[in-house]
């Protein structure tokens, strides 16, 4: 069996999807959004790793936390040699999109462009086509 490592509770942990993302129309985990900020990984004394993590949420009143951190303990709990799991809400976040992960942030202005541009395009069409005649 191999040693769990942080890039192991970090694919965890970013298969838990952040539903802001989704309306965004770019689906990001956890990880990717910048939702996480603490993993510790500790030895137990008889046996076993358990893992703590510390994860917060785009906005102080976003009421997801609770499933968040239940998705979180499920996942982290089903990794190889994990004997326990501490999910803690980072109450103190201030969370913005600086925090995104770099490949996160090239996908999401990548397609925020597309959207823009497709939503331009019968905006110009419309435009052209209605172009002021002189009336008769």
């Amino acid at each position: 069996m191999t040693a769990l490592t942080e890039a192991d509770v970090r694919a965890a942990l970013n298969e838990i999807v952040d539903p802001c993302s989704i309306t965004a129309g770019v689906p990001a985990g956890l990880v990717d959004m910048g939702l996480v900020s603490g993993i510790r990984i500790l030895d137990e004394p008889e046996g076993g790793r358990r893992v703590a993590v510390t994860v917060g949420v785009t906005e102080p009143s976003c009421v997801l936390i609770g499933s968040f951190a239940n998705e979180a303990y499920t996942r982290l709990s089903a990794l190889p040699g994990v004997s326990g799991v501490e999910v803690t809400l980072d109450e103190g976040l201030d969370w913005n999109e600086a925090k995104f992960a770099p490949d996160y942030r090239e996908r999401l202005t990548a397609h925020r462009a597309e959207e823009r541009a497709r939503r331009s395009l019968p905006l110009l069409a419309t435009t052209a086509g209605n172009s002021r005649r002189p009336h008769r």
